[in-house]
């Protein structure tokens, strides 16, 4: 199954298990529909499925009822987990619109399409950055920001390195 990340949980809310998200896309809509989640462990990457019981606004933010998460002291054992949805639960796209892990996969091409490397990964910070496969099988870590990178076209594959210096030899 196809998941994304829709949201992080910031911390527990009140006294029956309530938590407080962080919606990635900043759209809350799609969540009143969702019926059941998973939720991924940041430290050990451990996905554990829940079903939903509710989901409410407070004050601009999402709050998100879970099975089983009924005081605030297991609540707090989650703070920081992904909540992953399937694709289709998520936040409708836009065109030109994409999630992070749609860039996994994406040849990493110099601006005349040769190919440097594969994005195989994320690192998901204040400033995001792409794990990179060198066609030498070498690792680099490239920040994904507009001033090294171009826009990615999913449909063809491809995210566009524009500062080389940041692919040296080594």
């Amino acid at each position: 199954m196809d998941l994304v990340a829709i949201a992080t949980v910031r911390t527990a809310w009140g006294v029956e298990g309530w938590l407080k998200l962080k919606s990635f896309s900043g759209e809350w809509t799609h969540f009143s529909s969702l019926e059941k989640v998973t939720l991924r462990n940041r430290h050990n990457l451990r996905d554990k499925d829940y079903q939903v019981e509710g989901f409410r606004m407070l004050q601009g933010g999402g709050l998100i009822k879970l099975a089983g998460i009924d005081n605030p002291e297991d609540g707090r054992l989650l703070a920081g987990s992904e909540l992953l949805v399937p694709r289709e639960l998520g936040a409708a796209l836009k065109e030109n619109e994409w999630y992070l892990s749609d860039l996994v996969g994406l040849a990493l091409v110099n601006p005349e399409g040769s190919v440097l490397g594969e994005i195989t990964g994320i690192v998901e910070s204040a400033d995001d950055l792409l794990e990179i496969r060198k066609t030498n099988g070498k690792s680099v870590l490239i920040p994904f920001r507009s001033s090294f990178v171009g826009e990615p076209d999913i449909g063809k594959g491809v995210l566009v390195l524009t500062a080389l210096w940041l692919m040296d030899e080594s």
